[in-house]
């Protein structure tokens, strides 16, 4: 859920700040360049400024619901997933059936040990679900065992559905004859779009993020090794700094990127 991050806080005020202040002088500039220096142009440019933040507000209310709908829907499919893959390999399978189907325009036949047999027009397929961790990938093995369990019962063709990605080996044979596969991020989408997140849920998850702050993880944020070189950077210039004009307030500093930049390193060989 890592992923479903919102942006600081601090650079969304300061972005709003530098659009009022841009947009403010725009707009007046506009008028005192066509009518010179007059109350009346203070006063259109300020009716012009003041229809523009109307059209960004209304334009950022609808930017804002999209996105909010969007994002239930990626959460509430992560979640439905997670789900999934604690219930039986047939109960999945049926459920994802029975939500393909109204896009894919196919029949359910009959429930299967290994899934569910489908028919779509002429032809057959076993639609299978495999139960793996997301941070695996689907392998050659997995998708032989399907295809025996398709031609088991008869069917011509096997759809796998994995919440996980497909190995590169797979990738390449997606274009085969009989075989099709739904990776995480297709079945994320399938199940978004049923099953969005509730504001029961979102509250919940917010309640966890929080829960996993702390000094620990700020501390290993902080000290990433990839930032060694920019403490490095920073102290060297502000005890420059101090070398040059004697001043205590670039010394503090300095000595404090200096320490960060050490913490770093020692992380980084760690």
């Amino acid at each position: 859920m890592q992923e479903y991050l919102w942006k600081n806080a601090f650079r969304e005020r300061m972005d709003a700040l530098g659009f009022l202040t841009g947009t403010l002088v725009l707009c007046w500039g506009w008028f005192l360049l066509l009518w010179g220096f007059r109350v009346q142009s203070i006063l259109a440019g300020a009716a012009l400024w003041g229809m523009v933040l109307v059209i960004r507000r209304q334009g950022r209310e609808r930017r804002l619901a999209r996105k909010e709908e969007k994002l239930r829907r990626m959460i509430g499919g992560e979640m439905r997933l997670q789900e999934m893959v604690l219930l039986s390999v047939q109960r999945a399978a049926f459920e994802l059936a029975l939500l393909l189907s109204e896009k894919e325009m196919f029949l359910l036949e009959r429930i299967c040990e290994e899934g569910v047999l489908c028919r779509k027009e002429e032809k057959t397929f076993l639609l299978c679900f495999l139960p793996l961790p997301a941070q695996e990938k689907v392998k050659a093995r997995d998708v032989l065992q399907c295809r025996r369990a398709a031609r088991r019962e008869g069917a011509e063709g096997v759809w796998l559905c994995a919440p996980c990605a497909v190995a590169q080996e797979e990738e390449e044979q997606q274009d085969a004859p009989g075989v099709r596969f739904f990776d995480r991020q297709a079945l994320i989408c399938l199940l978004g779009e049923v099953y969005p997140a509730t504001d029961k849920q979102l509250v919940e998850l917010g309640k966890k993020r929080k829960q996993k702050w702390p000094a620990a993880r700020v501390m290993k944020t902080v000290l990433r090794p990839e930032k060694a070189r920019r403490y490095a950077w920073y102290g060297l210039l502000l005890l420059g700094m101090y070398m040059l004009t004697g001043m205590v307030y670039y010394a503090v500093p300095g000595l404090v990127c200096a320490a960060l930049f050490a913490a770093s390193r020692c992380m980084a060989r760690q």
